[in-house]
């Protein structure tokens, strides 16, 4: 409905305000609704109210809401009341005609969306069963238009094919347009320790990028809708100067010079290296159950450390992410995925080794762990992962006081003071995964009712309350929230200057 309502009015033109810029000039006359993107996601813009999650009635009258605004018309300083009349009096009536009766919809449109959704749900569901992390269904278009684009690419495309030796079947219980379930098949890529590797330009951050939003639903032709990953996979990079508070990054970095603690490491101005130990840290904190991550965006030194300066530097406080990737998993069942193309250490560690070849995967599992049995590491594995933290999180009442959040789309929450540059700002460009402004929008809720709640409450307990409470709005309904994950949400809220912190005892 949010997106059949969005089409009308973009291809009515009542998206389109005027303004002159001046006193004489026609202003306003818009009609603005969140327009979704390719996820398939739960938005504030079109909510049924009165109904729990099972469709039953829970005391209210069920109803239909849908949120938008109306920027009313004006020419020059006068109220154009006939445009006003010609918005809301024969416009939108239109638009709830066409956009919530069922005699004015494309019956078979909605139910492949329907269909759609509910397929790739099935298949995500059935990833723990089979000891997937992840699936991949055959005939899959993984590469976009462009850079900026979310659509898929229609021409030169390589479609999708496994691998015989990691290729699954997955029978669900939805059924196709002539009423048989559907079966789909594809690679099943199994929990452990994943290398994707390959030649430059040849799709490995193609598949991984498929792979890190496999976490969402998204629309019929988007090209990746037989990609799931389970649901609390995390993609962590490398974060130069971002905002760390009392976090426990000791499974990775110790010994610092001047004998600081790492236990419950605090800066405002992390290093690459010291910024990825507290991303993957903090995600633990929250259930990451598996850790996406790219060569090109990480730091090299904590990724590995290879036999040269192994021998030169003797006093190294970091332990490389390639020694604790198996206890990592061996402990605490999390999962690693990465992408290299030069950090060949990751191959003695690997459970499983995809390689991409002209935009089609292999397994070199095998290949892999023969060369790997050949040049050993320089350092070695392990044997215990080491501490997850747990910390209480609260943000003073005056951290940002009565100034309001502006949301930069996915890469900044400003908070500005009035008309001046007095601000607070949140870089949030490196959470990859939140695909939509609403989601950033709906960060700022968490944070204002992080402050706003004296609870003392851990990490882990502010996730299962966030997670419980979806999109709910503080104050009047807004028609601007996209649900996010706890993980995202509370990334967010790591990336505050104001936070405060302390570890569990």
């Amino acid at each position: 409905m949010n997106r059949q309502i969005a089409s009308l009015i973009k291809q009515w033109r009542l998206d389109n305000a005027s303004s002159s810029g001046g006193y004489l000039g026609p202003k306003g006359g818009d009609l603005f609704i969140y327009k979704p993107r390719q996820q398939i996601l739960e938005r504030s813009s079109c909510v049924f109210l009165g109904l729990d999650v099972d469709g039953k009635e829970k005391g209210d009258d069920p109803c239909l809401e849908i949120r938008f605004t109306v920027t009313l018309p004006a020419h020059g300083r006068s109220i154009n009341g006939a445009k006003i009349h010609e918005l809301l009096i024969t416009h939108l009536p239109q638009i709830i005609e066409k956009g919530f009766l069922w005699s004015n919809q494309d019956e078979q449109k909605v139910w492949k969306h329907l269909r759609t959704a509910e397929l790739q749900d099935a298949l995500r569901k059935s990833l723990a069963e089979k000891g997937l992390l992840a699936f991949v269904g055959n005939g899959s278009t993984l590469p976009r238009a462009s850079g900026a684009a979310t659509g898929p690419m229609t021409e030169g495309v390589v479609e999708f094919q496994s691998p015989k030796s990691l290729e699954v079947t997955i029978d669900t219980s939805i059924p196709s347009e002539d009423g048989t379930p559907i079966s789909v098949t594809g690679m099943g890529i199994p929990r452990g320790i994943v290398v994707i590797t390959g030649g430059g330009f040849h799709g490995k951050s193609t598949l991984l990028e498929a792979l890190q939003f496999g976490i969402y639903n998204v629309i019929p032709g988007d090209g990746r809708e037989l990609v799931v990953t389970e649901p609390n996979a995390f993609k962590v990079r490398a974060e130069d100067g971002r905002n760390v508070v009392c976090t426990d990054i000791t499974p990775f970095i110790s010994e610092l010079p001047g004998g600081n603690s790492t236990s419950s490491f605090s800066s405002k101005d992390a290093s690459g290296s010291t910024s990825m130990a507290a991303n993957i840290q903090e995600a633990l904190e929250v259930g990451a159950t598996t850790l996406i991550i790219d060569e090109d965006t990480s730091a090299t030194n904590f990724l590995v450390r290879d036999h040269k300066m192994h021998e030169l530097v003797s006093s190294e406080p970091i332990t490389p992410l390639v020694s604790k990737v198996s206890a990592l998993f061996t402990e605490h069942a999390v999962s690693t995925v990465i992408v290299v193309g030069g950090c060949g250490d990751y191959l003695a560690p690997a459970t499983t080794v995809i390689g991409m070849e002209s935009y089609l995967p292999h397994d070199w599992t095998e290949r892999a762990r023969a060369i790997s049995d050949k040049h050993p590491n320089a350092a070695p594995a392990s044997p215990t992962y080491g501490t997850i933290p747990s910390r209480i999180l609260t943000i003073p009442v005056d951290a940002f006081g009565d100034r309001k959040p502006v949301i930069r789309g996915t890469d900044k929450i400003v908070f500005r003071a009035g008309r001046d540059e007095d601000y607070a700002q949140i870089d949030i460009s490196a959470l990859e995964q939140l695909v939509e402004d609403g989601q950033a929008a709906l960060a700022t809720q968490a944070l204002q009712l992080i402050r706003n709640e004296d609870a003392n409450l851990t990490a882990e307990a502010w996730a299962k309350k966030l997670s419980e409470r979806g999109i709910t709005c503080e104050g009047k309904p807004r028609g601007t929230l996209v649900v996010a994950r706890p993980l995202e949400l509370l990334a967010v809220a790591n990336r505050f200057r104001g936070l405060q912190a302390r570890q569990v005892s």
